[in-house]
């Protein structure tokens, strides 16, 4: 096997659901000088937390060829819907919530029967 090829299914898991599992594919590119093979044979499940986490490695290493390969299509596409997803990034409507505060669960249940 090329020395630029990380074996997901080796170095992590065939499941794998971290984002801490992205620090170790981090630490297997930091070895790299111009190109990274990311192998995902033998994978069978990524998590969102991790896909999100490695799309960030990714970005991380802007001076190295990164090339994910035997990727199944549910690896694929959990990777490839998080990637869309950062593309277009949450607009959060600033709302005029109201934060009530209770002194104890007495209070909090006259409230929550309560139709105001």
């Amino acid at each position: 096997m090329e020395s630029n090829v990380i074996k997901i299914s080796s170095l992590i898991s065939s499941d794998v659901r971290s984002r801490s599992n992205a620090d170790i594919v981090r630490n297997a590119m930091m070895r790299m000088s111009d190109k990274a093979i990311l192998d995902f044979s033998g994978v069978s499940f990524v998590s969102r937390s991790f896909s999100d986490e490695l799309c960030s490695v990714v970005e991380h290493f802007h001076n190295l060829t990164i090339v994910m390969i035997n990727m199944s299509d549910v690896v694929r596409n959990m990777i490839e819907i998080v990637k869309n997803g950062r593309k277009n990034k949450r607009v959060r409507i600033n709302d005029e919530s109201v934060i009530k505060e209770f002194d104890n669960i007495d209070s909090l249940l006259k409230f929550l029967n309560s139709e105001a």
